[in-house]
């Protein structure tokens, strides 16, 4: 373990001691506000537009109402409800704290979802306990507030994520300032992306990883995926993989494994009719050939498609080709990637990334990775191969395509693998070839006197 993992894994454990609460955000989190005052009103909202969901809102009194007692003097309300949700609610397993086997509040996407419990008479209330709900949306809570009223009083907010957010960014930056000089400057460095992350602000948190791994040591960069991961991922079904925080293969269900393989061999299937050069590629080939399974760091699977110099003669029109070809058969393409496009069986559902490419002659090869680095009768036609019971296209010599790809030592797996990222080696594959247009008209000589008017009248 390097200085660097080890101050941000000891960082992460105080964290973790100072704020607890932002584990709200993990598949069924939990998040405790201590009151200890009487009260008419709770209310739990979001910050930012989005789906306010709960397990549980679950009312501590100071003396120790059931919550059935407590139903009964309780109203519960909304600013919307989502489907059903209303007329399923079940007050008295809401309110309860150990509640944690399903969905009781769904509002509608709103700006500013919230939900409401009044009481009739005031309640001294010990603890306002929520619960989110078992899911990765759990994660949409992240910028909850807590809102209480005592009688004849306007509402007090007693908890607000997004300043809590700042406390964290506070306790960080006079972290930095304890650790060693030697590591100080990739510590601080990275202290942001930790952040976005514990406070779960995913995307934003990868955008600025890779604005900084930009700037430090691909070992730097290592320390701190590994630190984030076992120190704040995992522990909410994450992983912080090549695509920054997602649920990675490693928590899916074999059912949910099986039925995505089967998808991207029938979209593999579906793009036979458009050209037989298709085949699994990058980590879905390795998933084949080495693992028999779903590698357990990765997050999606791979297709590559090849089209010869008459078919496409850029990567745009490669793609356009996939994308045209696609949706008319009824799959969800998206996506305006230097070297790929994202395929679903519809809008929202996990995609499949489907990399084009285009033979020079004998050579071939796929972004990201080597300029004609590989063999036509390497890859086609393609092999036949088998991942959780599916039949899978290959390239014609796995075992030769993945040590291209990925060296010699492809056979033993290694999570911080990077690929060759170099778009200007791609360049004059991504713009057309210039064309002969037309010269322009030579403008017409101005017309004076009774023939302009005559000639104007005529247009």
């Amino acid at each position: 373990m390097t200085p660097l993992e080890a101050a941000l894994r000891e960082a992460i454990r105080e964290v973790d001691g100072t704020f607890p609460d932002f584990d709200f955000i993990r598949p069924g989190g939990e998040l405790r506000v201590d009151l200890g005052r009487t009260v008419d009103r709770v209310r739990v909202d979001l910050l930012s537009p989005g789906i306010l969901r709960l397990q549980s809102f679950g009312i501590v009194t100071a003396d120790a109402l059931p919550p059935d007692a407590l139903a009964r003097r309780s109203t519960v309300a909304a600013s919307s409800w989502s489907g059903s949700a209303q007329e399923t609610l079940q007050p008295s397993r809401l309110l309860d704290p150990a509640h944690h086997d399903g969905l009781m509040i769904q509002t509608q996407h709103e700006d500013h979802p919230w939900a409401e419990v009044t009481f009739d008479p005031p309640v001294e209330v010990a603890a306002v306990h929520l619960r989110a709900i078992d899911a990765r949306a759990a994660v949409e809570d992240r910028d909850v507030r807590v809102h209480v009223g005592s009688p004849g009083s306007e509402l007090e907010t007693v908890y607000d994520a997004t300043e809590r957010g700042d406390g964290l960014r506070e306790l960080l930056a006079a972290a930095a300032d304890e650790v060693p000089t030697e590591i100080r400057v990739p510590f601080q460095a990275v202290t942001e992306s930790l952040a976005l992350t514990i406070t779960g602000e995913y995307r934003d948190a990868r955008a600025t990883m890779k604005q900084v791994a930009k700037k430090i040591p691909e070992e730097d960069r290592l320390a701190f995926v590994a630190a984030v991961n076992d120190g704040v991922l995992l522990r909410r079904s994450l992983e912080w993989t090549a695509h920054g925080p997602t649920r990675s293969f490693r928590f899916w269900s074999d059912e949910e494994k099986v039925d995505y393989v089967r998808f991207t061999a029938s979209v593999a299937e579906a793009l036979r009719e458009l050209t037989p050069h298709v085949c699994f590629g990058y980590g879905a080939a390795l998933a084949v050939v080495r693992d028999g399974d779903l590698i357990p760091h990765d997050d999606d699977l791979d297709l590559i498609v090849a089209f010869e110099p008459h078919e496409a003669a850029t990567l745009p029109e490669a793609h356009a080709r996939v994308e045209e070809f696609l949706r008319g058969r009824g799959f969800a393409v998206k996506g305006d990637f230097f070297g790929h496009r994202h395929v679903a069986s519809a809008p929202g559902r996990k995609s499949v990334d489907v990399f084009s490419a285009l033979f020079e002659g004998d050579r071939i090869a796929w972004y990201p990775g080597t300029r004609g680095a590989l063999h036509r009768s390497t890859m086609f036609p393609p092999s036949q191969g088998d991942l959780l019971g599916v039949p899978c296209p290959l390239p014609a010599h796995p075992a030769e395509y993945l040590e291209t790809i990925y060296g010699p030592g492809w056979s033993t797996p290694d999570p911080g693998f990077r690929h060759r990222w170099r778009k200007k080696d791609f360049a004059d594959q991504a713009v057309a070839a210039p064309t002969a247009t037309e010269p322009e008209p030579e403008p017409e000589p101005e017309r004076r006197g009774w023939l302009a008017r005559v000639l104007q009248s005529w247009r």
